[in-house]
């Protein structure tokens, strides 16, 4: 009963969609440019936003546009079994929408991608019907402790990336590795069974002692081979792939000057979640942002501060006023609330 009273207050003109423009020359006009084939999707979409660099107020002349949304399928993909929906995605410009099951499993995790689609500004939002407004109207209900492990650990990974991508760029490997370089024959002397099961044991026990000496040298050596050519294998992939003006980047500053950017807006942004609760989508901090994306900090300032801020995330976890975990049963409810109020 509370949810639909709270629904109550938020109609508007008798449930009919409100539209935003798009900020700057960017527009998105659904009959014009949708090019999937689930007709429904228009109009079935409760909330759709820009998403990515333009949303944090980050894009440049070349970044592209991004955009998610929030939908509810028609009845049949709830009662029958032929059709099923999870997220529709199509290009030009690059637009992921989601299932809304599926989408608050996402939010519930507080996954950065997902959770920042509520935390939008308005000038940002292209199209949100009464429903939409409805999961915005309840967005603090998503938020949790999760955040330290979801924003922090996505920082770090970047961090990791920064790290392995410098790496290559001073001293990348310089042939494809071969078995006899291991002193391996061409063939392995150990099974794919007999490597899993060296594997497992290491992992749950630490250790290996009942299996033979030479068994757990070969093991080694082949252990040492397959990372070697896995490392070559990512590092030519990497090289194949770049973008020519991160290269260039990359070349003048000695690390990934965009991924160091992300990283220190997903830190701070964990900070303001577990500080006050709230998501700053449009980034406050954005001229500094970019100044890092153009390589004011130095590698060692990046590494030294993104370290630091990992560390003062796990003690934020301790002041922290938000739940341990969101209400689950509290968000299902409000799910079910807006898949019956569409069908």
């Amino acid at each position: 009963m509370f949810l639909f009273m709270d629904m109550a207050l938020l109609r508007r003109d008798g449930g009919t969609k409100m539209e935003y423009a798009l900020t700057g020359s960017v527009g998105f006009d659904w009959k014009r440019d949708y090019r999937g084939n689930l007709e429904w999707l228009p109009e079935r979409t409760v909330l759709l936003t820009i998403h990515g660099s333009r949303a944090y107020g980050l894009a440049t002349e070349t970044s592209d546009v991004d955009i998610k949304g929030i939908a509810v399928p028609p009845k049949e993909y709830f009662h029958g079994f032929l059709r099923r929906f999870d997220q529709a995605e199509s290009k030009n410009p690059d637009m992921t929408i989601y299932d809304v099951r599926k989408f608050f499993q996402l939010a519930a995790d507080c996954n950065p991608n997902i959770i920042e689609v509520l935390w939008t500004t308005d000038e940002d939002i292209i199209s949100m019907s009464e429903w939409g407004e409805y999961i915005r109207h309840f967005r603090t209900c998503f938020l949790s402790k999760k955040a330290k492990y979801t924003f922090s650990g996505y920082a770090m990974a970047q961090l990791k990336r920064i790290k392995t991508h410098r790496k290559w760029l001073i001293n990348p490997p310089t042939h494809k590795p071969e078995r006899d370089e291991f002193d391996l024959p061409e063939t392995s002397l150990l099974s794919a069974d007999e490597m899993g099961a060296i594997e497992a044991v290491k992992r749950n026990e630490g250790g290996g002692a009942q299996f033979s000496e030479n068994a757990m040298l070969i093991y080694q050596k082949e252990r040492g081979y397959r990372n070697a050519l896995r490392e070559w294998q990512q590092h030519e992939n990497w090289k194949a792939h770049r973008n020519p003006a991160r290269a260039e980047i990359e070349a003048k500053f000695g690390y990934d000057c965009k991924h160091a950017m992300h990283l220190v807006r997903l830190m701070r942004m964990c900070r303001e979640i577990l500080t006050d609760g709230k998501v700053l989508v449009k980034r406050p901090d954005r001229e500094e942002l970019l100044a890092i994306r153009n390589g004011i900090w130095e590698y060692g300032q990046l590494i030294e501060w993104a370290e630091k801020q990992d560390g003062e995330m796990e003690a934020l976890l301790t002041t922290s006023p938000l739940r341990q975990s969101p209400d689950r049963k509290y968000l299902d409810t409000l799910c079910e609330t807006i898949v019956e109020g569409n069908l």
